[in-house]
């Protein structure tokens, strides 16, 4: 029996990879070979960030405590790729501590903390002085969960970590307030999803995950280079 030929099938990414390198091979203009402008503000080049302050709202639970409002901070970094006239994108890292406040319940008795380790990359719009950006990010996560024991004659404190993966999803706005400094806004989705060794630490469930998903504002204080 003859066998089909591939070529029929590979003929559409023949097509793209060609074009593609015959478009590299073309003389750029001088405008088009030009770097990067670096006028300041939000152009080409590396930042710093730091979030003093955010809230979490939870949305979503299960297999774990119904949770109040939230408060948060982290820092980050990374670089900005600024190409045409409107057009950036960002890529970097950022590290978040989550504060989580449990239900009818006293944070020093029973809380807990979500550390996030997100590599997160931001593409929008906009000048050198203001612009708009969705973003997206995904990384390890770890819920501390500590308690206190207030038996009269054994008063301990136990805490229990549980790793997990974290995926962020949302937007914001930045905007120059001084020279390369920038203020900025962000809301996101959190969805933490998280894995117990034990499911008796936990309140007997039936499985060994849990899920906190939560939604962020966020406060954005920091520096283009």
């Amino acid at each position: 029996m003859k066998r089909p030929s591939l070529l029929p099938r590979l003929a559409p990414v023949l097509t793209m990879v060609l074009a593609a390198a015959a478009y590299l091979g073309l003389p750029q203009t001088e405008a088009q070979a030009a770097p990067p402008n670096k006028g300041g503000g939000f152009d080409e080049g590396g930042y710093i960030m730091g979030v003093p302050g955010g809230v979490g709202i939870p949305v979503v639970t299960s297999d774990f405590y119904d949770l109040n409002p939230s408060y948060g901070w982290g820092f980050g970094g990374g670089w900005m790729f600024a190409r045409g006239k409107y057009f950036k994108a960002t890529v970097g890292g950022v590290f978040e501590h989550a504060v989580i406040f449990p239900d009818n319940a006293d944070f020093n008795d029973f809380g807990v903390h979500i550390l996030r380790f997100m590599p997160e990359a931001r593409i929008g719009l906009g000048s050198n002085k203001v612009w708009g950006y969705g973003l997206a990010g995904g990384g390890p996560a770890f819920a501390i969960v500590h308690w206190r024991n207030n038996n009269p004659v054994f008063n301990v404190d136990t805490s229990h970590m549980a790793p997990g993966f974290n995926m962020q999803l949302g937007g914001g706005v930045q905007g120059m307030i001084w020279k390369n400094l920038f203020l900025g806004g962000e809301v996101d989705v959190d969805l933490g999803f998280f894995f117990e060794d034990d499911p008796n630490d936990f309140g007997n469930d039936n499985d060994d995950t849990f899920v906190i998903h939560q939604v962020t504002l966020e406060f954005l204080i920091g520096w283009y280079f």
